[in-house]
C-alpha cells in the first residue's frame, strides 16, 4: 500500500502539470517514478491514464483545437520523427541521447525566459518552416523513445497558438495519436499487461483529482501568466531530464 501511494503520488504530479499546461506531465512522471521502477515499467503504468486525461481534455475542449495546425504541420513531422524514435527503441540503448536533448529544452527555455523578462515583451514570432519541421520532426523522435516529446512540440506551438485553451486543447488530441502507437509498442515488448493495467486502475481516482485540480488552476492563470507557466515548466523539465542524463 505505501509503494501504491507513494506511485500515485509521483504520476498524480504528472498529471496535474498535463492538466494545467498540455505538455509536461510525462517527463514529471518519468522522472518521478523511475526512481522506484524502469522507465518502461512507469510509461507503461501512466499513459493508458494518461490516454484517458488527453481524450478528456480534447473532448471537453474540442472547439479550441486547432485542427488545422495539427493535420498539416504538427502531425507530419512528428510522424516521421516517431517512426525513427520507435526503431532505435526497438534497436539501440537511447540514453545516450538524453543529455543533448535536456540541453536542448533548457536552452529554449531560458531563451523563452529572457523574453517575456522585458518590460515590452511580445509574442514570439513563429519559427521559419524549415526550422519548425527540423524541431518536430526531433520532437517525434524523441516521442518515440521516451514518449517525451512535448517541451519541443510547445516551442513551436506556442509561437503560432496563441491562447492557452487553445494550446492545451491541441496538444491534448496530438498526445493522443501519438500515445497511442508508443502504447502499441509497450504492449508489443510485454511492457504494458494484465498486472500493469491493474495497477492503472489503482491510481485512477488520482488521475480524476488532478485533472479536476489542474482545470481549477488553468482557468485561474492569465495568458501572460500561462507563458510565464509553460517557460518555467520547459526549463524544470529540462532540469530534471539534464540532472537524469549527467
Amino acid at each position: 500500500m505505501i509503494e501504491l501511494a507513494i506511485l500515485s503520488a509521483m504520476l498524480g504530479a504528472g498529471f496535474f502539470v498535463e492538466a494545467v499546461a498540455g505538455f509536461g506531465g510525462t517527463v514529471v512522471a518519468v522522472s518521478l517514478g523511475a526512481t522506484y521502477a524502469s522507465i518502461a515499467h512507469v510509461l507503461a503504468v501512466f499513459l493508458p491514464l494518461n490516454l484517458a486525461l488527453s481524450t478528456y481534455l480534447a473532448v471537453r475542449h474540442r472547439g479550441a483545437v486547432q485542427g488545422r495546425l495539427l493535420a498539416t504541420r504538427i502531425v507530419p513531422s512528428m510522424l516521421i520523427g516517431l517512426a525513427a524514435g520507435t526503431a532505435l527503441a526497438l534497436a539501440v540503448d537511447a540514453e545516450r541521447a538524453k543529455l543533448g536533448f535536456a540541453a536542448l529544452v533548457v536552452g529554449l527555455a531560458l531563451r523563452e525566459l529572457v523574453r517575456l523578462a522585458r518590460p515590452t515583451a511580445t509574442p514570439p514570432a513563429p519559427l521559419p518552416a524549415a526550422v519548425q519541421a527540423t524541431v518536430l520532426v526531433v520532437a517525434g523522435l524523441v516521442h518515440g523513445l521516451y514518449a517525451t516529446g512535448g517541451p519541443l512540440v510547445v516551442a513551436v506551438a506556442q509561437r503560432v497558438i496563441a491562447a492557452k485553451a487553445e494550446l492545451r486543447a491541441t496538444l491534448a488530441v496530438l498526445w493522443i495519436s501519438l500515445n497511442l502507437i508508443v502504447l502499441a509498442r509497450l504492449v508489443a515488448n510485454g511492457d504494458l499487461s494484465a498486472a500493469t493495467l491493474t495497477l492503472s486502475a489503482a491510481i485512477a481516482p488520482t488521475l480524476v483529482v488532478a485533472l479536476v485540480l489542474g482545470e481549477l488552476v488553468h482557468r485561474k492563470v492569465s495568458e501572460r501568466g500561462f507563458r510565464w507557466l509553460v517557460a518555467l515548466l520547459l526549463l524544470g523539465t529540462g532540469a530534471v531530464l539534464l540532472a537524469r542524463s549527467w
